[in-house]
């Protein structure tokens, strides 16, 4: 039986806050949602724009930018800019549709590791059940019900 999430749509004054604690959920901590969601309404941006445009401290967002940009979250190519001197590092979110789907892949892994772990642990002797891997179905649902459907 699938499991089902249903969000309620925040009022227009809480909006900003829900909306922090919804991407929170994905990215595991409150800076990097606010680092996240700057960039995906802002577009590409410096770190220090990124600090002063979320309100953070800019040594915790350079620490987030970095694990975000390793996870594969954000994109980070170097500033164009004339003449000789420093280039600064731009970065760039991930659609929010790339965010779901490299989640729901992290999340299908650990799923299937832990449904294996009886395999792991009996290490040669046969397990008296099959393997049944876990697939994480994401479905866009619209006016047309079921009309438009992707698996991960």
């Amino acid at each position: 039986m699938a499991k089902e999430f249903k969000l309620k749509f925040p009022e227009k004054e809480d909006f900003d806050d829900a909306l922090v604690s919804l991407v929170q959920v994905l990215l595991d901590t409150e800076t990097k949602a606010k680092i996240y969601i700057f960039l995906r309404k802002h577009g590409p941006s410096q770190s220090r724009e990124i600090a002063k445009g979320a309100n953070l401290h800019p040594s915790s967002v350079r620490q987030a930018l970095m694990e975000m940009t390793k996870a594969g979250i954000l994109d980070r190519r170097k500033m164009e800019v004339e003449g000789a001197g420093k280039r600064p590092y731009i970065y760039e979110a991930i659609s929010p549709v790339e965010l779901v789907r490299k989640k729901a892949g992290a999340i299908e892994e650990v799923l299937n590791k832990v449904s294996n772990l009886d395999e792991r642990l009996m290490g040669e002797k046969k397990l008296k059940r099959p393997r049944f891997p876990y697939r994480i179905r994401i479905e866009r649902q619209g006016e047309d019900e079921g009309q438009e459907s992707e698996e991960k």
